[in-house]
């Protein structure tokens, strides 16, 4: 059996921070191979955004109202975390670094996730559990993925 097909790698991510952790049945192993957060996970809006909002012009002149942004600058931060993290598990997943895949985040950013990956990379994820476990320390996680999974522990 190929090594990288007994290997599954759990993402446990919210809009801003992700942990893939590898994990094995046997022998048992989990641990962490990376920890990513956003840059501007907690910037305020007016950091992410530019001084002024842009202004509308007619044919008359220019008006006096400005435009509101089509999107919230915080939600823009979140996809483009979404699409980075996407990009890294795609490069891991075509160099065979793992065989499964599996899911815990909230809903918003499953679908974020979901929209990003491609055919190849969908069909490594056996599970997506619709949990936040990203604040929870690494030696109590592992107990929750494997009761969640229903592996036995160690």
């Amino acid at each position: 059996m190929n090594i990288a097909s007994s290997t599954y790698w759990v993402l446990v991510a919210d809009g801003g921070t992700a942990r893939i952790l590898e994990m094995r049945r046997k022998p048992a192993e989990f641990r962490e191979v990376l920890k990513l957060e956003s840059e501007s996970r907690h910037l305020p809006t007016r950091d992410l955004v530019s001084d002024a909002s842009g202004r509308s012009f007619h044919a008359q002149g220019p008006s006096g109202h400005s435009k509101r942004p089509r999107s919230d600058a915080h939600d823009l931060a979140e996809q483009a975390f979404s699409k980075k993290l996407v990009s890294k598990l795609e490069h891991a997943a075509n160099m065979r670094v793992f065989g499964q895949l599996v899911i815990f985040a909230d809903p918003k950013t499953l679908g974020r996730l979901r929209r990003h990956m491609s055919k190849a990379l969908t069909a490594r994820v056996t599970d997506e559990l619709n949990l936040d476990l990203v604040g929870i320390p690494l030696n109590s996680l592992e107990n929750r993925v494997r009761a969640k999974l229903g592996w036995s522990a160690r």
